[in-house]
């Protein structure tokens, strides 16, 4: 990531991301998994794609823009990470379904995208926090379903 940047120094990259060096040398190495608050930091401090940086996936900057982006629309996006990282929590929490980081960057990732795909190309925060609900709905509708067929499995499988 850092040589996309031009930028060799880790002490450097990692004061733009308000990280430790040492941090930024775990996530590189693979030994940690970024929370959203670093998430937001790459998509903040260089406009990169956050399911890019999650997935692998799609271009590494928003839109396939340069690392010279307008990062101002974007802001509700970014915004958007910690109360749909919340709410996915708490949907996990309330059907008594472990969640492990990976699975949940996954779930934020779709979700994500979920959302501003379902907001369109002009979108406002209160739009995107009136989607919540769905989410809720939606994500618990998946949970329902995945732990009644694992109960039918069990059953059939007795």
């Amino acid at each position: 990531m850092r040589a996309a940047f031009d930028i060799d120094d880790r002490d450097v990259f990692a004061s733009r991301l308000v990280i430790s060096k040492s941090g930024l040398a775990h996530y590189e190495r693979g030994e940690r998994v970024p929370d959203a608050e670093l998430l937001s930091a790459y998509h903040r401090e260089f406009g990169v794609n956050i399911s890019w940086l999650v997935t692998g996936h799609g271009d590494m900057f928003e839109g396939g823009q340069s690392t010279s982006t307008d990062h101002g629309s974007h802001q509700l996006l970014i915004d958007l990470i910690n109360p749909l990282g919340r709410l996915i929590n708490k949907v996990y929490r309330d059907h008594d379904v472990r969640i492990t980081d990976d699975q949940r960057f996954a779930e934020l990732t779709r979700w994500h995208n979920n959302l501003t795909s379902r907001a369109g190309p002009s979108f406002e925060w209160n739009d995107l926090m009136s989607q919540l609900p769905w989410v809720e709905q939606s994500l618990g509708e998946e949970l329902r379903s995945k732990r009644a067929s694992a109960e039918s499995s069990k059953r059939s499988a007795s």
